[in-house]
């Protein structure tokens, strides 16, 4: 009994590797692969693939969004090579530090209307945040 218990196993075995091994993919006639010129291709890097709006740094200038949504949330993305914020000029809207090379995010403001801020490092660093 133990024998055919041992070989009804090795046989399941068997069976188990032998079809985890396998290739299932059939083509019909005249279905077969057609090269693909690689050099053409258009990829689309997406270094955020989030759809926030974003502020941008690069330098010491802001790029700004042309409006975003109260309450949305706010992609601020540092290229530059020092730290910089996004603080508002209004005490307590907002007040985001992300390091060079890193991004950070904030809450936009619930109502709707002009918001400027600055960075608290480089006081020459402002830009308006647009909420409507």
């Amino acid at each position: 009994m133990r024998r055919i218990v041992a070989a009804i196993a090795a046989l399941f075995l068997l069976t188990f590797v032998l079809t985890a091994c396998s290739d299932y993919s059939t083509s019909a006639a005249g279905d077969e692969a057609v090269p693909f010129d690689t050099s053409l291709a258009v990829v689309p890097v997406m270094e955020n693939a989030s759809l926030e709006p974003q502020i941008i740094i690069n330098g010491f200038e802001y790029t700004t969004p042309d409006s975003v949504s109260p309450g949305q949330v706010v992609a601020i993305r540092n290229n530059g090579s020092a730290q910089h914020s996004v603080t508002s000029d209004m005490a307590g809207m907002f007040n985001r530090t992300v390091p060079p090379g890193e991004v950070g995010s904030f809450t936009a403001p619930a109502q709707a209307g002009n918001y400027t801020f600055h960075c608290m490092y480089h006081p020459s660093m402002h830009g308006t945040l647009k909420v409507k």
